[in-house]
């Protein structure tokens, strides 16, 4: 099998109710969505990479342009199996985003692509009236105590996240230590210090923005880390996630998604169900009331069931 035929796309839509986090605050979510030929049928597939370097130092921009190297670099390549293909794509892992989109698009074309069932994760934010299941991720503020007390005092069960985006300092352990009364399951991506980690191992740390290479995932491991938000667009797709979780057992992977469209949502739901974790997957409608690929959704008893979805390009803008 070969790629063939690239073509490059961008998609934008509102969000319903603004996003804010301690990095940036987001009012609409524009992606690069790309498509590819295998063996004579089209696969698309969604970059996570936002429009400026926030989350991460790869742009729609830097995207963009790195899937057109890969794509001339190997276009002549063959290749039979999701094996073959990693090893192809591993020597453009500084590019992550952009080899994640070709190993996306290999993956589909040698799987069936069935309906995913995974329990859902919802990232609370102002403005959203939901009612969590299972799990709930509580962005950091400073009036995380009282949100998180707020949570606990209306579900004893719901497991609770914290996330941080790596804002805090040891001005703040005591804070994560009080929060631990009630029953935090992992404080993500506190602190953007790695000697804060080995420091505070008698915490649930978690990391997520730092979580961006297999090297990177091992020197926290070393630090006593045992949690990782894995983005598969931040580690250069299903692969390399598969291969890092294979490489050390005892890690505990939880899929992150990142405000994304239902193509993407698929893929993150997918691999949460391979780690038997709890993903950032949260309902159809939840951030967006628009979407350039159409599927089927179910949610029944905390959990959520999709079918592949089908992409709309005539709402896609070609560049």
């Amino acid at each position: 099998m070969k790629f063939s035929n690239l073509k490059c796309y961008t998609y934008e839509a509102p969000f319903k109710h603004p996003i804010k986090t301690v990095k940036a605050d987001l009012t609409t979510r524009k992606v690069l969505v790309i498509s590819l030929e295998v063996a004579g049928t089209t696969y698309y597939a969604e970059s996570n990479a936002f429009e400026t370097d926030w989350y991460h130092e790869e742009t729609i921009e830097t995207v963009y342009q790195s899937v057109q190297h890969i794509y001339e670099q190997i276009k002549a390549s063959e290749w039979q199996d999701y094996a073959q293909l990693g090893a192809l794509l591993a020597p453009f892992r500084r590019t992550p985003h952009a080899m994640a989109l070709f190993d996306y698009i290999g993956w589909q074309s040698l799987n069936e692509r069935a309906a995913v069932t995974v329990p859902l994760g919802y990232t609370l934010h102002s403005g959203q009236h939901i009612k969590p299941e299972n799990r709930v991720k509580i962005k950091w503020s400073e009036h995380v105590l009282d949100e998180v007390r707020s949570v606990r005092a209306g579900d004893t069960d719901i497991n609770i996240v914290i996330d941080a985006n790596g804002s805090l300092g040891e001005k703040d352990v005591p804070t994560l230590e009080a929060l631990l009364a009630f029953d935090i399951d992992y404080f993500e991506e506190p602190f953007s210090d790695l000697r804060l980690y080995a420091a505070n191992r008698h915490l649930p740390l978690a990391i997520d923005e730092s979580a961006s290479s297999i090297d990177n995932i091992i020197r926290y491991y070393g630090a006593g880390v045992r949690i990782i938000v894995a983005k598969y667009a931040r580690l250069g797709g299903g692969y390399p996630l598969l291969a890092i979780k294979e490489a050390i057992p005892d890690l505990r992977v939880i899929v992150g998604g990142m405000y994304e469209y239902g193509l993407s949502k698929y893929f993150t739901a997918l691999l949460a169900s391979e780690f038997k974790t709890i993903p950032d997957v949260t309902p159809r409608g939840t951030y967006f009331a628009e979407d350039y690929a159409l599927y089927e959704e179910q949610v029944k008893n905390g959990k959520l069931t999709m079918t592949f979805p089908k992409v709309d390009a005539e709402k896609l803008e070609e560049i």
